[in-house]
């Protein structure tokens, strides 16, 4: 039996949290080795906290947030998109796939979504892995 990947999941207080919890009440599973981290916004993500998830042994992570312009405190969405830009060409620097960054925007309480895509983001990067030829 193969583990699950290990996955950070940043999500914002509002839209991106109400999924999670929408998620949960619903009776909807996802792989245990998914870690919710909730934050007030995502444009408290920077970065640095995005890699720091990865240094920490993270496989993934994905920033769960509000639908374009939904947000709870009117921050420019591109903010966040400039961050993970940077920490995307930092993981490429690094030999990493930027795919192992993902952004999520969804709207209030779709756990069925949420749970649809990290699913999709674990199975993505189980399946890299087992192709990998250290994997071997």
């Amino acid at each position: 039996m193969s583990k699950s990947a290990n996955v950070v999941v940043f999500a914002c207080n509002w839209d991106g949290l109400s999924c999670v919890e929408a998620a949960a009440q619903a009776g909807l599973n996802y792989p245990a080795s998914v870690r919710v981290v909730r934050v007030n916004c995502l444009s408290r993500v920077n970065q640095g906290l995005m890699l720091k998830a990865f240094e920490l042994g993270a496989e993934a992570v994905m920033l769960l947030g509000c639908e374009l312009g939904n947000c709870h405190f009117d921050i420019d969405p591109r903010f966040v998109e400039r961050e993970q830009e940077k920490a995307r060409g930092i993981l490429r620097l690094l030999g990493f796939s930027e795919d192992r960054l993902v952004m999520a925007r969804m709207s209030r309480g779709d756990g069925a979504g949420f749970v649809r895509r990290v699913k999709g983001l674990t199975q993505a990067i189980e399946q890299a892995e087992a192709a990998s030829p250290a994997a071997a």
